[in-house]
Order: C-alpha cells, then structure tokens, then sequence
C-alpha cells in the first residue's frame, strides 16, 4: 500500500496552495482546508459507499504542503482503503491514489513549476 506521495514545486506556499486547488477542483475533488497547508480532497458520497460498497465510490486524499528554501512540497497521504467496497474498492482506491498523483505531478509541470515527485510504496 502507497503510504505517501511527494510533489516538489517552485514558488511559494501561496502559489502552492492556489494550484493545490485548482487542480483537485478540476479532477472533481471536493477540497476542505483544515488550515493555510493542510487539507482534505473527496471525490463521492462516503455514505453511498457504505451502504452500497463497490458500486458506489468514495476517495479522499489528505494532504500537506510543507515549505521548502526553493519552494514548497506537497504531501499527498491515500485517507482511506476502500476495504468497505471489498477487495475491488480497494484495488480502485489503490488505482485512482496512483492516477491522482500522475494527474497532480502532469498538473504542476505543465504550470511550470514542477521540481521533482516520488511516490512512496512500504
């Protein structure tokens, strides 16, 4: 299971957090800020997803930007299993987890401002 995903970017935390959002608004992601650098993105009903398991989906992404001497990096952490889907929510959490952070790092490179990414499997 992916524990973690860092996307490095140049430019400050402001210009972070501006992109932060525009980009899960984009994918469809509901973004709650938790403060100026931590959040939460969702995609789906939660509900939904417990009632009906793998017909309905439900994602969330927790996130931290952290500032650097360069810029900023930003910390993306997959917040749930899936597991209440069965092993097929899993493998989609699991999927749209490693699609969220290709569309994420395509994202900021594309604004210029990409300066390194890795995704971290334990």
């Amino acid at each position: 299971m992916t524990n973690y995903a860092d996307i490095a970017v140049v430019g400050s935390v402001q210009n972070v957090q501006n992109l932060v959002g525009a980009a899960f608004t984009a994918n469809k992601f509901r973004v709650n800020w938790q403060s100026a650098t931590k959040g939460k993105a969702e995609k789906g009903s939660r509900g939904a997803n417990l009632a009906l398991g793998a017909f309905v989906q439900y994602y969330a992404v927790d996130f931290e930007i952290y500032p650097a001497s360069q810029g900023a990096t930003l910390r993306l952490f997959q917040a749930n299993s899936g597991w209440v889907g069965g092993a097929i929510g899993a493998h989609r959490v699991k999927k749209q987890f490693d699609e969220l952070y290709g569309l994420l790092t395509t994202w900021f490179q594309s604004q210029g401002v990409l300066a390194g990414a890795k995704m971290d499997k334990t």
